[in-house]
């Protein structure tokens, strides 16, 4: 053989795949060293998963959903807006989506009054924010809108097949729980700000930087663990009752009453829907409930627990700010009403199309009462906050997604199968939480929209399997 023939072999010659993957990896290895090790560590995770992501969508679909609590952690500025990890986990989804239905020829788009509904939310969320002063955060809120379609039409056609939605299921609710125990963590060793502790309990509050927002977003998981723990006829996962008791521990360790009243609710609701079985642990459910009442009655609880409990009872209602003393008890839940005012005010201003998208903060300057001029952000409560920032038409649009999600969820429970009758079931749970707790917080943050809009689709997919069912 002579000397060119020899280099023409395919032993010898340069394979050009295996040098790009050499320089990649160089590329990866030399960036991680830049950074701190949470985001080398995350960067070497995406240089393996990314790959099987583009080629198995619905792995895109559960990394963007397990991204949520962890997003805060890799954040940038670009034009003004703060991204988080949320962005590119999202797009990493969309990306292998749209690949895949490139490569069949085909995008499959599951057509529903939900998905149209959501898509008028986007409509007048465009619309407001035309007026808006403060066009970066209106863009920012619209952008959360889009990803929790994205999410909703990608959980749609990707998590149809039960083996799937199982996959999708075990991201959502054990990322959760994940999240929950680092919660934990931080109540049993009093780590954290010293504004966060009551008494002598560090709230637990988990990577949101706050304590609300992240029971807000455990309560969005807790009902579909129990269901699936407890509640699903036949084997629950191995993964339930662990992922349930982890969750429920990170919402009681955060003290967030609105959380405890919306998982209350929710609970309740569950064990009176799934079975006459299940009807019977109301009644433990209402016993307990009336022991801590008549422990904080007697003194016995913790003061700081009695405080938080007993604050609710006296300010349930809706107050006048200008009339009340402020004490260091009553303080969190005056703050909370001094903004509701303030948004009320903005409505009445405004009462079409609102402030803006996301303008809560930069009108709230015009609205404030005395001694209360700090913004917070938003107004604590999440359709006060909505009708401050989109009027009355962006209340109404958005009344309307929830209302046909809850119609979702409640169609599903008419299944025969009991695997979709059980994510219709926690689906409903979630549903009730949010609707609660949306009362007192806003939980569309913090990438938390992804994990509504995956839930909104898992409702309709139940709803879907009904109709197929009867055909």
């Amino acid at each position: 053989m002579s000397a060119r023939a020899a280099l023409a072999t395919p032993a010898t010659r340069l394979q050009p795949r295996p040098v790009l993957l050499a320089l990649l990896a160089i590329a990866v290895g030399g960036t991680s060293a830049l950074l701190s090790p949470f985001q080398a560590a995350a960067l070497l995770a995406a240089a393996v998963v990314v790959p099987f992501a583009l080629q198995r969508p619905i792995v895109g679909l559960c990394l963007a959903v397990a991204a949520i609590p962890f997003s805060s952690e890799w954040s940038s500025t670009v034009g003004g807006l703060n991204l988080t990890l949320m962005e590119p986990t999202v797009a990493l989804a969309l990306v292998a989506w749209l690949r895949r239905g490139l490569a069949q020829e085909r995008l499959r788009i599951w057509p529903s009054a939900l998905l149209a509904a959501q898509g008028l939310m986007l409509g007048v969320l465009l619309a407001a924010s035309l007026a808006s002063e403060a066009p970066g955060p209106s863009l920012k809120e619209t952008i959360k809108w889009i990803e929790l379609m994205v999410a909703f039409v990608l959980t749609l056609d990707l998590a149809r097949d039960i083996r799937a939605a199982r996959w999708l299921l075990l991201a959502l609710v054990g990322a959760a729980a994940v999240e929950a125990l680092f919660g934990v963590v931080q109540f049993v060793t009093g780590r954290g700000p010293a504004f966060f502790a009551i008494g002598p309990f560090m709230r637990a509050y988990g990577h949101f930087s706050q304590p609300n927002p992240f029971a807000g977003y455990l309560g969005t998981a807790l009902p579909l663990a129990l269901a699936l723990a407890w509640l699903m006829p036949g084997a629950a996962p191995r993964w339930a009752r662990p992922a349930f008791l982890a969750l429920a521990a990170g919402v009681l360790l955060s003290l967030s009453r609105g959380a405890w009243l919306g998982q209350a609710v929710a609970c309740a609701a569950l064990l009176a829907l799934a079975s006459p079985r299940s009807r019977r642990h109301l009644l433990v459910l209402a016993v307990a409930l009336l022991l801590l009442a008549l422990l904080g009655t007697l003194g016995v609880l913790p003061p700081a627990i009695a405080d938080r409990l007993g604050i609710i009872a006296e300010y349930f209602g809706p107050f006048d700010v200008r009339t009340v003393e402020v004490t260091g008890e009553n303080w969190s839940v005056v703050e909370r009403m001094a903004h509701w005012q303030a948004a009320w005010y903005m409505f009445l201003d405004r009462p079409w199309l609102g402030v803006g998208p996301g303008n809560y903060a930069t009108a709230y300057e015009q609205y404030f009462l005395p001694n209360w001029a700090d913004p917070l952000g938003h107004a604590h409560n999440y359709y006060l906050n909505l009708a401050a920032e989109t009027g009355l038409v962006g209340l109404a649009t958005f009344l309307l997604v929830l209302g046909l999600a809850y119609r979702a969820a409640v169609r599903g429970l008419g299944s025969s199968d009991p695997f979709w009758r059980t994510v219709a079931l926690g689906t409903l749970g979630t549903l009730l939480a949010l609707t609660v707790h949306s009362s007192f917080d806003s939980l569309f943050v913090h990438g938390v929209g992804v994990q509504i809009g995956t839930l909104f689709g898992l409702a309709q997919l139940a709803s879907d399997r009904r109709d197929t069912e009867g055909r």
